[in-house]
């Protein structure tokens, strides 16, 4: 069978496998039609930099929508409850649940960090509006 028509049948079934919402056992992709969705940008940054073995980019990044401290509390509950095996094993691949959920502490400045299970700090939100994604050890 030549390379082209190979490759076309393979690209074919995938789209077929795709529209019935069936996953590889190795895929850790978002599904298309459960977006995710996350609490501060750096989280969408931590989710983007973990790619999938099999097709890479695991979800297209959109802009970024406030969510209230509120529903950040209950995420993982609306991660049981509401979402589909695919989908939590996706956001299992990027917050792993020996560091996450992670724990929100502010500072006197306003400043948002989110403490994970090892100590390690992320500084989610500066009172400036201005976010840095650089991590404070404090092991």
């Amino acid at each position: 069978m030549p390379t082209r028509t190979f490759l076309n049948r393979i690209g074919r079934a995938e789209e077929s496998l795709k529209a019935q919402s069936l996953f590889s056992v190795d895929c850790i992709c978002f599904p298309e039609k459960e977006r995710p969705s996350f609490g501060f940008p750096i989280e969408m940054e931590i989710a983007g930099k973990v790619k999938c073995p099999l097709h890479g980019e695991r979800f297209k990044p959109l802009f970024h929508i406030y969510v209230p401290k509120w529903l950040r509390e209950r995420s993982m509950e609306h991660l049981e409850r509401f979402h589909s095996e695919q989908y939590r094993k996706a956001w299992f691949a990027g917050f792993p649940p020996n560091l996450w959920p992670a724990e929100e502490e502010e500072s006197e400045e306003g400043r948002i960090f989110l403490k994970l299970k090892n100590g390690t700090r992320l500084l989610a939100y500066e009172p400036d509006g201005t976010r840095r994604t650089r991590c404070n050890n404090t092991l």
